[in-house]
C-alpha cells in the first residue's frame, strides 16, 4: 500500500488568508476606535511576510522529512 503525499489547495489558503487579514482589521477597529490607511499598508506588509516566513519554514520541513517507499 503506498501513501501519496496531498498537496495544499491554493484557493483555500488563499481565502483563508483574506478571511484571516479581514479579521484583524475589523479587530483592530474595534480596539482603536478608527482605521489609517497607512495601518492597512502596514497590515498588509506584516501580513506578506508572515505568509512568506510560513512558506519557508513549509519548504524546510518537507525537505526534513524523510520520503516514504512502498514496501513492496
Amino acid at each position: 500500500m503506498s501513501t501519496t503525499r496531498l498537496t495544499p489547495r491554493g484557493g483555500t489558503i488563499f481565502w483563508g488568508a483574506v478571511l484571516l487579514l479581514i479579521a484583524i482589521v475589523a479587530g483592530m477597529t474595534a480596539l482603536l476606535g478608527s482605521w489609517s490607511w497607512t495601518s492597512a499598508v502596514w497590515l498588509v506588509i506584516a501580513f506578506g511576510g508572515l505568509m512568506v516566513l510560513a512558506a519557508v519554514v513549509g519548504a524546510i520541513a518537507r525537505a526534513l522529512t524523510p520520503a516514504q517507499r512502498d514496501a513492496d
